[in-house]
């Protein structure tokens, strides 16, 4: 971990009285989803051996019972969105920190913000082990609908740094995980020009980790990040995000994906659940195992910088926060909506077996 400069600790708490509202964003225009890719061919040779101790996933009920099932996938981390008391046995915890009302700008609402954020890491030391600061914030629903404004994210960001590394000089500090988006869309900017703006901005100072989501839409996860017809909806445009970590001096720190996956298609389970910007992502149950298995091998094959990448998601299928059994994130889920297996949790319990 870096150390942490006084003045830069100084400069950002000092951020936290000072915060004025930015000018607002315009409104960014839409830009439609890419035709369906066809499918390609299954892969010829077995699903490469995988280690997932150095990985993570996802996890609504982080309670022992939930869990029993999915500690022999040997993953060495878990996302949480409600934070633990207690520390969970075998897991290194990453919780995601809700902006709630500091996303408006308004100063008593950041620093009341900014105040828990600092008690809740200095009440949870050795329980929590790193904060990602919001999520997506390239998209325009956390905003509360308003347009996405790098430069108070990249201002909040630095308060929750400081405030953080005050309570829990060892916990670590990872940026939002920005959503690819494949250009500007009416609630949506551009998740390079995003990010562009955030580094411009200053958040090479404040973060331990950036955070990226690296889904893998229709295309496997090898597919060529430079194909004009995939928009840069694919696995690999990390790789352009980690250009530019390295041109505004982020080099040193490693890329979290804090969420990535494929969308299985409903249909293999006899359900009709469609989703008209969505319906282009989905794939059959074997390739979205294989697809998953594959961007393990290939990420840890191809990219020395990339830290913790995070499966979406074990158990949001059991979610009793989503009742709608065609909510999109339950057909990410290693289970169904019974609670029972689904194939991509058998292919990773093969692959990662002693």
């Amino acid at each position: 971990m870096r150390p942490l400069a006084p003045l830069l600790l100084m400069c950002a708490i000092a951020l936290s009285a000072c915060l004025p509202a930015p000018a607002p964003t315009p409104p960014v225009t839409f830009f439609p989803s890419p035709a369906r890719p066809t499918a390609g061919p299954p892969p010829t040779e077995p699903l490469p051996r995988l280690s997932l101790a150095g990985e993570g996933i996802n996890v609504v009920d982080y309670g022992e019972a939930n869990l029993a099932r999915l500690r022999p996938l040997g993953f060495g981390w878990i996302q949480v969105f409600n934070p633990p008391t207690y520390p969970i046995p075998g897991y290194k915890v990453l919780y995601r920190v809700p902006l709630d009302e500091a996303i408006h700008g308004d100063q008593a609402a950041v620093n009341a913000w900014a105040e828990r954020l600092e008690s809740l890491a200095r009440e949870r030391r050795g329980v929590i082990h790193a904060y990602a600061i919001g999520n997506e914030v390239n998209l325009s629903r956390e905003w509360g609908g308003q347009p996405p404004d790098p430069l108070r994210y990249a201002r909040l960001l630095a308060i929750a740094y400081a405030r953080i590394k005050t309570a829990d000089p060892d916990a670590l500090v990872i940026s939002a995980g920005i959503a690819p988006t494949g250009g500007d869309s009416e609630g949506a900017v551009d998740d390079l020009a995003y990010a562009q703006a955030l580094f411009q901005a200053g958040i090479a100072d404040y973060i331990d980790g950036y955070g990226f989501h690296p889904y893998g839409f229709a295309y496997p996860p090898e597919h060529d990040p430079d194909d004009p017809a995939a928009r840069g909806l694919l696995f690999r445009r990390a790789e352009a995000h980690r250009r530019l970590m390295e041109a505004y001096g982020a080099g040193d720190r490693r890329m979290w994906a804090t969420e990535f996956g494929w969308l299985l298609d409903p249909r293999e389970e006899g359900m009709t659940c469609s989703w008209p910007e969505l319906d282009w992502q989905r794939v059959p149950a074997r390739q979205q195992a294989d697809y998953v298995v594959r961007a393990f091998a290939f990420a840890r094959a191809n990219w020395p910088w990339m830290g913790p990448m995070f499966l979406w998601n074990y158990d949001f299928s059991r979610a009793p926060a989503h009742p709608d059994p065609c909510e999109q994130m339950k057909f990410f889920s290693l289970l169904d909506l019974k609670g029972e297996e689904r194939l991509i949790m058998q292919a990773l319990r093969q692959v990662t077996a002693r």
